[in-house]
Order: structure tokens, then C-alpha cells, then sequence
């Protein structure tokens, strides 16, 4: 079983339902951390509250820049939900990215 297929896996067994199971493209969501970390970073105080608000951004802009659905009209407990356990099962790479801006 490959890496994406555990990563999806995981995150099926956590959720009934599958709003942003069906609309996440994982791949793309990992390829978009680096592009919003750097900004995030200077933005928040401590590592998980950077690990949760970079996830979140990027769950965001997918949403947006793919379906046209803003944040307003996500079901927030389950965008909560969603985005802290991405933010889990990406946590080599946002932490990596974290080391990155706070070592400068």
C-alpha cells in the first residue's frame, strides 16, 4: 500500500462523512504548505497554532480556487475535524517548514 493510500485511509476511518475526503486532492494540499508557510509563520504564535492555521489555509484555498466554496459555507466542525487531522498526517512536512522560518 502506498504512502497516499494510507494518508486516505487514516483519514476515512476518522470521518463519516466525506465532504473534503471527495474534495481534497492530498498531493495538492501537500505541494501548497510550502507556498503558504512562510506568511502563516509570521502570523502565529506558537508551532501548533502554525501547524493548524497553514493546514487550514490550504484546505481553504482548494475549496476556493477549485469549487468556489468559501469558508462561510463549509460545515465548520467538520472542516474543524478534517483540518486537525491533515495537519496530523502532515506533520514531517509542516514541521520541517516550521524549523525553516524559525531558525532564521
Amino acid at each position: 500500500m502506498s504512502l497516499k493510500e494510507s494518508i486516505r485511509r487514516i483519514i476515512r476511518e476518522e470521518f463519516k462523512s466525506k465532504f473534503f475526503l471527495r474534495r481534497i486532492d492530498l498531493d495538492l494540499a501537500k505541494d501548497m504548505l510550502p507556498i503558504n508557510a512562510e506568511q502563516v509563520y509570521y502570523e502565529t504564535k506558537s508551532y501548533e497554532q502554525f501547524k493548524y492555521e497553514l493546514t487550514l489555509r490550504v484546505v481553504e484555498a482548494i475549496m476556493w480556487n477549485k469549487y468556489e466554496i468559501s469558508w462561510e459555507d463549509l460545515p465548520e466542525q467538520e472542516e474543524i475535524e478534517y483540518v486537525t487531522k491533515l495537519s496530523d498526517v502532515f506533520e514531517k512536512t509542516i514541521n520541517r517548514l516550521y524549523n525553516i522560518y524559525n531558525n532564521n
